[in-house]
């Protein structure tokens, strides 16, 4: 079977990381706000507890973070080695790609935005200052749209006419 590209492959990326964005948000405030209000209502009474729910805590506010970018290079390296593992398409399928591409810029402001109304809200403002590399990225959602709908249709159509980058052996 040969594999098939998909042209809306960058809008599922786009998509998936700004909804796992947003979910460790709202993670990040849960786990710091319980773990907060969870050690003041038990007094330091029990040390062994008081460690708990400061280790709840700070998995909060550090290892979110690393669960970010995690998701973020694996879903990227996926998207690359995708482009280059597919079919070539003919040069008559360019403007539907640049077309997904633009459908995918336009989704990530949106996200972007919403993201950015999220983590500015007083609830969440809090979580928000600890994930500063997912705000980052989440706030430059749509130039990493463009660059990677860019990096893709430059791999898909830049390739010789093999069936996949193994050049063939893909079946």
């Amino acid at each position: 079977m040969i594999k098939k590209g998909n042209p809306a492959a960058g809008i599922i990326f786009i998509v998936s990381i700004a909804a796992f964005a947003i979910f460790l948000l709202i993670v990040g405030y849960i786990g710091n706000f319980v773990g907060t209000e969870m050690k003041e209502q038990m007094g330091s009474e029990y040390p062994e507890v008081n460690r708990s729910f400061d280790t709840t805590i700070n998995t909060s506010n550090v290892t979110i973070n690393t669960l970010w970018y995690i998701l973020f290079a694996g879903m990227l390296i996926g998207l690359i080695v995708q482009a280059m593992l597919i079919q070539q398409y003919p040069k008559v399928m360019v403007p539907i790609f640049i077309l997904t591409l633009i459908v995918s810029v336009i989704v990530a402001i949106v996200l972007s935005n919403t993201y950015h109304e999220l983590a500015e809200n007083a609830s969440f403002s809090s979580a928000s200052a600890y994930q500063s590399g997912i705000h980052f990225i989440m706030n430059k959602l749509p130039y990493v749209a463009v660059i990677v709908g860019l990096l893709s249709i430059i791999i898909i159509f830049t390739r010789d006419g093999s069936t996949g980058a193994a050049g063939g052996i893909i079946n």
